[in-house]
C-alpha cells in the first residue's frame, strides 16, 4: 500500500510538472529557446498550443492538488517498517520542489509579458545633449522598418520577437508590441537587411513582413 501511495504521489507530480510545460510552451520556452540562441521555424508550432493553455493550467493544478492531498494522507498513516522506495523527507521535499517548478511555469507569461528587457542598442534621445550624441552616433543610412509579426499570442511573444531582433548585428533598438501585432525597428542597412529581420522573428517562431519604411 505504501509503495501504491509512492507511486501515486510520483505519477501525479509528473503529470503536474509535464501539464505546466504544456501551458507555457507557447509563451516561455519559445523566449527561453531565443535566449540561449536555439531558434527554428519549427518554434513557431509551439504556439499551436495557445488555445488549450488553461486546460494545460487546470490538468496541472489538478495534478499538484491530487499529489498533495495524497501525501497528507501518508503523513496521517501510522508509521511502518515497511520498505520504501524514497524516505517521507525526500518524497516531500520532492513535492514541494515540484510544486515551485509547476507555480512558476504557469505563472511565468505574466510575469515575463510584464517585463521589457533592456535593449541591447538603444540611442539615448533625452536631453538635447543626448539628442545631439544620437546625432552623431546615427549612421547616415540610418532606416526604420514595422514588421507586421503573425503567431503572437500573448504578452510575453512580443518580448521573445523583441530578443531576437536585438541580437542581430546592426540593430540599434526594436520595439514589438502585441497590439496590434508589430515590430518597430531602427537598422543600419549597411551592416543588416530587412530580409535578415524578418528572419529573425522567423527563427524565432514569429514570421514577419515589412509593413512600412521610413
Amino acid at each position: 500500500m505504501q509503495e501504491s501511495s509512492n507511486a501515486d504521489t510520483n505519477w501525479s507530480l509528473g503529470t503536474a510538472i509535464g501539464a505546466a510545460l504544456g501551458a507555457s510552451a507557447c509563451c516561455t520556452i519559445p523566449l527561453a529557446l531565443v535566449s540561449f540562441g536555439v531558434g527554428g521555424a519549427w518554434i513557431g508550432s509551439l504556439t499551436a498550443l495557445a488555445p488549450y493553455r488553461w486546460l494545460f493550467v487546470g490538468l496541472a493544478l489538478s495534478a499538484l492538488g491530487y499529489a498533495g492531498y495524497n501525501e497528507w494522507k501518508m503523513s496521517r498513516r501510522t508509521d511502518c517498517n515497511c520498505d520504501t522506495v524514497v524516505s517521507s523527507t525526500t518524497r516531500r521535499t520532492l513535492l514541494g520542489t515540484g510544486s515551485l517548478a509547476v507555480v512558476l511555469l504557469i505563472v511565468s507569461p505574466w510575469v515575463f509579458g510584464g517585463v521589457s528587457p533592456a535593449p541591447s542598442h538603444q540611442i539615448p534621445t533625452t536631453g538635447a545633449g543626448s539628442t545631439a550624441a544620437s546625432e552623431s552616433s546615427t549612421p547616415a543610412s540610418f532606416r526604420q522598418v514595422v514588421l507586421e509579426v503573425e503567431g503572437m499570442t500573448c504578452k510575453t511573444c512580443p518580448v521573445t520577437v523583441r530578443r531576437a531582433l536585438s541580437d542581430v548585428q546592426g540593430v540599434y533598438s526594436a520595439k514589438a508590441t502585441f497590439e496590434p501585432p508589430q515590430a518597430v525597428v531602427r537598422f543600419d542597412p549597411e551592416t543588416t537587411s530587412v530580409e535578415t529581420l524578418t528572419q529573425a522573428t522567423k527563427n524565432a517562431g514569429f514570421p514577419s513582413r515589412p509593413k512600412s519604411n521610413s
